[in-house]
């Protein structure tokens, strides 16, 4: 009977183990100001408001350290952190990192000002197609080894909304920018009327997901993974995630994308 018992209790405590007895029930994901995805403004964060109902079905609590994206890989890199999010999967940061499911479905496309408000013929069918203009673009973006091989000019900055600033006073000619986020940016620095003179490629940069990003070598990294899958998985069955986008407005924009005259 008591071999019976001490056994139970041993298969408990190895249980609960990787998030209790080896101090995991806290972790620290880096992130960095990309609303609506995540922001400090809580309004306009969904991935905090989606991470902190993963960890409520994990039995776990997230901090957020909101940095540089340059540091969250690197403190990620370094086990400084458990994860960043949110981060395009590459094939060199997918040598380096393991990758959640997918938090999120968008595309990348390439935005441009046109003070007339009347959309230019810019052809874009592969990156050389746009050698010829000034591209600005976020620094620690995934997108820098791509643009490096075609030989682009690029200005790097160190945040969207510096993008798109630059874009409008016409000192680059077109940036990337994922869908959602370029639109609410627009809206916020410039307000709706001048939204009306931001046009778009037809042809996204890229289509594909966003992820949470975690470090190969973090304590049981593969067994808190592996939890953090499922618990996504969960509550997108129960209906929270689907409720989550909705309350973030995580809609495609009003206005459609603009077709070359």
């Amino acid at each position: 009977m008591k071999t019976r018992f001490f056994l139970g209790v041993s298969a408990l405590l190895l249980s609960i183990a990787p998030f209790g007895l080896m101090g995991q029930s806290r972790l620290t994901v880096d992130t960095n100001e990309l609303p609506p995805y995540v922001s400090m403004n809580r309004e306009n964060s969904f991935l905090t408001d989606l991470l902190d109902e993963i960890a409520r079905e994990m039995g776990m609590r997230f901090e957020y350290n909101f940095l540089p994206w340059t540091r969250c890989e690197s403190e990620v890199g370094q086990g400084k952190a458990w994860a960043a999010m949110p981060y395009v999967k590459t094939e060199e940061r997918s040598k380096r990192f393991k990758f959640s499911d997918s938090l999120f479905d968008r595309r990348t496309l390439f935005f441009y000002y046109s003070r007339s408000g009347k959309p230019k013929d810019i052809d874009f069918d592969k990156l050389s197609d746009i050698r010829q203009y000034r591209v600005g673009a976020v620094k620690g973006y995934y997108y820098e080894e791509q643009f490096k091989n075609v030989g682009l000019s690029v200005e790097y900055v160190n945040t969207e909304e510096q993008n798109f600033l630059k874009l409008r006073s016409e000192r680059v000619d077109l940036i990337p920018a994922e869908e959602i986020l370029g639109w609410t940016v627009i809206e916020s620095l410039f307000g709706r009327e001048e939204r009306k003179r931001f046009f778009t490629l037809d042809k996204p940069l890229t289509v594909g997901s966003i992820y949470l990003m975690s470090s190969k070598d973090y304590p049981d990294g593969d067994l808190i993974l592996g939890k953090f899958n499922k618990a996504l998985l969960a509550i997108k069955k129960n209906g929270i995630y689907s409720a989550l986008v909705e309350k973030h407005g995580l809609y495609p924009p009003k206005e459609p994308i603009r077709a070359k005259p």
